[in-house]
């Protein structure tokens, strides 16, 4: 039996499946012959005639078939079989394996395209992801799941009044459907109310704070503000105001980006006395400032000359030390400006003795002509007697004192012609008289540019009062026998003898 187990295998199970079905095959057809050789059951003139050897009849030659055609018609035999067939050589042959086997093949190919089926749906899990509904949520909360999962986000912006700004109002694709990664999500997003839309505004002073916020809200202004103040005048939630903060904007235009403020009265302020005065006394002003600024407290600076207290230090305050005072509440002090001057009465002192009059003004003083007051009076002082000046003054005092009428000398034979200006200067202009003269020219042996003749000389003059000069030529040989003219003969010379030119 071992043997016969040993030399058993597929091609002699094929083998002897297939001669097993010949002899089946020729059993039948041998059967099929011997009814169809008998007369009474031939058809009148039909005739039939068969191969045939002593064993039977012979097998017709049939084409020849792979061996996967001869397993299917072997199979298809073996199956329709109901017990099992016993062969020549004792091997007994299972009439359901081949229907096992179809089975075993089919359990495979099931497995196969489950197993196919998981892997598709395992990578389809991988690289696609489920999409939320983000539906009036922040857009930064798609932004932030578009980079997680590694979704392009593309968003469509426009302006909705129902939707706050930043928030998303719908999407392409539906909540839990399924996106795949790298793909593009768009969502549409609200920018808020649109700002240039124009907004026709209420008459806030008749609308109670309740009302102005609701019309706010609903007309989405988020650009007007309310603001709550103090006021001694009206009582706590009345209107006081309404302010736009561009000027060029008016009730009419209003815009929605357009800033504007509704100031509502808190009603009237009340504080508590409870702060302590301390002692300024002496102290910089600048202490003052920083607790009054602390405390909210209005101070009002005075200032006044003091010998004793430096500059920019207290003199005294208008609240005691240790007082008590409220928030709002003012104060009163003064402060130092130094040393003190005070101005005289220069008409007490001499020119020579004003400059030293008091000590720490500098103290400038002048001569002037003048028509009507007599030599050495004062005239005048820049600042008046008995001003106080101090630090934050000018330290400087101009006084002028009379010098006179202005009085001509005899300028002839001793000035030369480049002297003049500044002489003239000198003499009055610079004290207030204008004085001034025109020159002629000459025919003269005395040098070139040396005066000669005057129309005036030796006398007083007014304080406007101009003077002709005669200057040499110096163009006349020996020696000078010039008798200078009188004022009348000078005016008589004539034009065509004389160069004349005028000079200030």
């Amino acid at each position: 039996m071992s043997d016969f187990l040993s030399n058993f295998n597929k091609s002699n199970y094929d083998d002897t499946k297939e001669k097993k079905l010949r002899e089946d095959t020729d059993k039948q057809e041998a059967t099929q012959q011997e009814s169809t050789s008998s007369p009474s059951n031939k058809p009148f003139g039909e005739s039939k005639s068969e191969p045939q050897t002593r064993f039977g009849p012979v097998n017709v030659a049939e084409p020849k078939v792979d061996s996967s055609s001869a397993s299917f018609e072997t199979e298809q035999a073996a199956t329709s079989q109901t017990r099992r067939s016993q062969t020549e050589d004792g091997t007994e042959i299972d009439p359901t394996y081949h229907k096992k086997r179809k089975q075993k093949f089919l359990l495979i190919g099931m497995g196969t395209f489950v197993a196919l089926c998981i892997l598709y749906f395992g990578y389809y899990q991988m690289t696609h992801v489920a999409l939320p509904d983000f539906s009036g949520k922040d857009l930064a909360k798609a932004r932030t799941w578009a980079t997680e999962n590694k979704v392009k986000l593309k968003v469509d912006q426009t302006y909705s009044k129902k939707i706050e700004a930043n928030k998303v109002i719908s999407q392409k694709s539906k909540k839990g459907s399924k996106i795949k990664k790298g793909a593009e999500l768009t969502v549409e997003s609200s920018m808020g109310a649109d700002p240039e839309e124009k907004l026709k505004l209420p008459d806030f002073m008749t609308m109670k704070k309740s009302e102005a916020e609701k019309w706010i809200k609903d007309n989405k202004a988020e650009n007007i503000s309310l603001i709550d103040e103090y006021s001694d005048s009206l009582e706590k939630g009345k209107a006081a105001r309404f302010e736009i903060v561009n000027k060029e904007v008016t009730k009419e235009n209003y815009k929605r980006k357009d800033k504007a403020n509704i100031y509502y009265s808190k009603g009237k302020e009340t504080f508590e006395k409870n702060i302590s005065v301390p002692d300024f006394t002496k102290k910089m002003k600048t202490e003052v400032e920083s607790w009054a600024k602390t405390n909210d407290i209005k101070v009002t600076y005075e200032e006044a000359s003091s010998a004793e207290i430096p500059v920019e230090s207290i003199i005294s305050q208008s609240i005691a030390k240790d007082q008590k005072v409220a928030k709002k509440d003012s104060i009163t002090v003064t402060v130092s400006l130094g040393k003190g001057y005070t101005v005289p009465n220069f008409a007490e002192y001499k020119q020579e003795e004003a400059a030293t009059a008091v000590e720490g003004l500098t103290v400038q003083a002048k001569s002037v002509f003048t028509n009507n007051v007599a030599y050495g009076q004062l005239i005048s002082q820049s600042v008046e007697a008995g001003t106080q000046l101090t630090s934050k003054d000018e330290l400087k005092v101009n006084v002028y004192y009379s010098a006179g009428q202005p009085y001509l000398k005899d300028l002839r034979g001793s000035t030369l012609e480049g002297d003049l200006q500044k002489q003239f200067y000198e003499e009055f202009q610079s004290k207030g008289a204008n004085i001034k003269y025109t020159v002629r020219y000459v025919d003269s042996a005395e040098p070139k540019g040396t005066v000669v003749g005057m129309s005036a000389y030796n006398l007083y003059v007014p304080l406007d009062y101009t003077v002709s000069l005669d200057i040499s030529l110096g163009n006349l040989a020996g020696a000078s026998n010039y008798t200078p003219k009188s004022p009348s003969e000078n005016g008589t010379e004539k034009e065509s003898e004389s160069k004349s030119i005028s000079q200030k």
